[in-house]
């Protein structure tokens, strides 16, 4: 059996580490010399990312939008792991599940229209899918086990 108490701190990790992914795409954005650390060919570049025009939704930057949204999950999730409140693990799949779906709508940017990809976003965009498929697990344990007679 799947151990919950785990998969919530590996949650907690998945949060934490997208964290980390955004707050670098922030940095890079903020000093350009940092972009070379992380453009390792003509593909998997942040610099060509960062310099086509294309890293915002709207008048929004792509970086904030990550950085807001795993701040908005670490948010959910501190009092889920003191809780294990069921609302709050929904909260922390509907957040998630939102940021998944910006997280495939950007890799679509990159990959078809710049012609490049960002690692750094790209680990950032991987985070979010492990936040999300966790806190899936999760849902359908919580369910398992409350029909379950007993």
């Amino acid at each position: 059996m799947v151990d919950a108490r785990l998969l919530h701190r590996l949650l907690l990790v998945g949060i934490l580490a997208g964290i980390g992914f955004s707050l670098y795409a922030t940095a890079e954005v903020l000093d350009p010399a940092l972009q070379s650390s992380c453009s390792v060919s003509a593909f998997f570049s942040c610099g060509a990312v960062d310099q086509s025009g294309h890293t915002s939704i709207g008048p929004v930057p792509d970086w904030s939008v990550g950085l807001g949204g795993f701040l908005f999950l670490l948010a959910l999730d501190l009092p889920l792991l003191a809780t294990f409140n069921p609302r709050l693990l929904g909260a922390v799949m509907l957040v998630s599940g939102a940021g998944l779906a910006v997280s495939l709508y950007l890799g679509y940017v990159e990959l078809d229209i710049i012609h490049a990809l960002c690692p750094i976003c790209l680990g950032a965009y991987l985070s979010n899918a492990f936040v999300f498929l966790t806190a899936t697990v999760l849902v359908a344990l919580r369910r398992e086990r409350s029909e379950v007679p007993e």
